[in-house]
């Protein structure tokens, strides 16, 4: 059987590989990119892409080539800004600023070839007028490293889509700080997936979805934007893709054979999608068909994701208005109120009763044809594993040095306590951690103790109040038991904070209860 299916699995990328794919476009007196210009036989190397844009950055008035930053081994992560106005964000109130992010996986280059293209369209191309409605920003390659070796990986050998909570990579530091930067409302990371999976081939199928996006799924979120997303962004998308002759399907993870399931990708907030709509952003991830290789189909698969850039911006053109309205509102909320009772610190996928299968466009070996099978085992439902009532506050020593530099990279307002202050605390004690399994995948479960008490809190001590742009993410970053936390973070497992969860000991960081018994603070510079 398991060579049967490498045979399989060989044949299959043949025939895809001979099937036709569209012209490249005539784009006379334009810049090129290395993928185009070479007849779409090897794809853009860094050198061409500062090149290119540079060459775009001197055509167009439109546009304005920035650094956001340095890769581990030095390379520039180049940043397009796109405005009709004197500046980006002169007209917030009327205009959204989008932010468009690609190649966090080196091995996943046609966003970056796509967002290439874009970027030449929108400032001396045929979508100009787009930019009467928008702003855009756009790092069209996250990981220029893993992107010139072929690989996943940065030169450190971290997986950047895992490292949006431990923030030790400088390309991760470098998407957050352009977020942070501009807050921007509606943000997009762009990704390929494998198509030829082993597991599906021995089932009779290939997944031939050209493109798939997905909104946030961390209930954390407002739901007003996940509403938003649900009703019309994404259904609207995916007929613009379609119209275009792409097929297309909300992004999934997993397969349904053999007790395995289907779900809609993670929660966790350690990846480009959640940790951006967490602070209640309008937040996509698409992701592309990749066929087992860097280069094969390279065309189509770049066609494929310009098509889906554009019916994204379109999209956001049609509803700018309503994303405005209810991201500043949602975004409002977490500053003054009213604030969510608790804090979701555990969640997973489950079955939904009325919709126990999803309609799947596959390739079926059996009959050689693409085909949309209604496919079983289909979990797309969050559910809350567990729950804490959101503090005031939280509270700790100015020790924690560690702990103070991670929650500057996230940029996270922290205040210092200048009298020694009573107030009603709650703390942890950790009692043992255990393996577990959440979203498919090996994890920890915290056990603790929970003691209530009103005590005094030093003066100098380090308060964290959650009325704040990032009130969202705080508990799930210091909550001992979250599964997104500091502490329990699987994506910089030598930088997360796994001391703090020694059995018998009181957990560093206290709840602060009382929303209105601190008041001698002064901010933390």
């Amino acid at each position: 059987m398991h060579n049967k299916s490498i045979l399989i699995s060989v044949l299959l990328i043949a025939v895809l590989t001979a099937s036709a794919t569209a012209q490249p476009v005539t784009l006379p007196g334009t810049p090129m990119t290395g993928l185009e210009s070479s007849g779409f036989t090897r794809l853009t190397t860094h050198d061409e892409l500062i090149a290119f844009l540079n060459e775009l950055d001197q055509k167009s008035r439109l546009l304005t080539i920035t650094s956001a930053g340095r890769s581990v081994q030095g390379r520039d992560l180049p940043m397009a800004m796109l405005t009709r106005d004197k500046t980006l964000g002169l007209k917030r109130p009327e205009k959204p600023i989008v932010f468009i992010f690609a190649q966090q996986h080196g091995n996943e280059p046609s966003g970056k070839e796509a967002a290439l293209i874009l970027i030449r369209e929108l400032s001396v191309g045929s979508l100009k007028d787009m930019l009467k409605h928008i702003d855009l920003l756009i790092l069209p390659s996250v990981n220029p490293d893993g992107g010139t070796a072929g690989r996943r990986y940065n030169a450190n050998g971290k997986d950047l889509n895992r490292n949006h909570v431990i923030l030790s990579e400088p390309e991760v530091l470098a998407v957050h700080g352009v977020f942070l930067d501009w807050m921007p409302e509606v943000t997009l990371d762009v990704h390929e997936y494998n198509a030829i999976s082993r597991t599906w081939i021995e089932n009779g199928f290939i997944k031939d979805a050209a493109a798939m996006l997905d909104r946030v799924t961390n209930l954390n979120i407002d739901d007003r934007l996940i509403r938003l997303a649900d009703e019309a962004f994404i259904p609207e998308v995916g007929r613009k893709i379609q119209n275009d002759g792409f097929t297309f399907l909300r992004y999934t993870v997993g397969a349904p054979f053999r007790g395995q399931r289907i779900r809609h990708s993670t929660t966790a907030v350690n990846d480009g999608r959640q940790s951006l709509g967490i602070y209640n952003t309008l937040s996509f991830i698409f992701e592309g068909k990749r066929y087992g290789d860097l280069t094969n189909r390279i065309e189509k698969r770049t066609r494929a994701q310009v098509s889906a850039l554009i019916a994204f911006i379109s999209t956001v053109i049609d509803h700018r208005a309503e994303i405005l309205e209810t991201v500043h509102a949602a975004r409002q909320t977490l500053i003054e109120g009213p604030h969510p009772d608790e804090a979701f610190i555990r969640l997973d996928y489950y079955p939904d009763p009325e919709n126990k299968t999803i309609a799947f466009p596959v390739f079926e070996i059996g009959s050689w044809k693409s085909v949309v099978k209604e496919l079983g085992n289909y979990e797309p439902l969050v559910r809350v594993k567990k729950g804490v009532a959101r503090p005031s506050a939280y509270a700790f020593s100015p020790d924690e040095a560690d702990l103070i530099t991670l929650l500057r990279k996230h940029r996270i307002k922290m205040h210092i306590l200048k009298t020694d202050t009573e107030a009603a605390i709650e703390s942890y004690t950790i009692m043992r951690v255990t393996d577990d399994q959440e979203e498919d995948k090996d994890a920890e479960y915290v056990d603790a103790w929970v003691t209530r008490e009103k005590r005094k809190i030093d003066a100098g001590s380090i308060l964290v109040f959650l009325n704040q742009s990032a009130g969202n993410l705080i508990p799930l970053l210091l909550e001992p038991q979250s599964s997104y936390g500091i502490c329990t973070e699987s994506g910089g497992r030598e930088f997360r904070f796994s001391d703090y969860l020694t059995a018998g000991r009181v957990y560093p960081i206290l709840r602060v209860m009382e929303k209105t018994t601190v008041n001698n603070i002064e901010l933390l510079e």
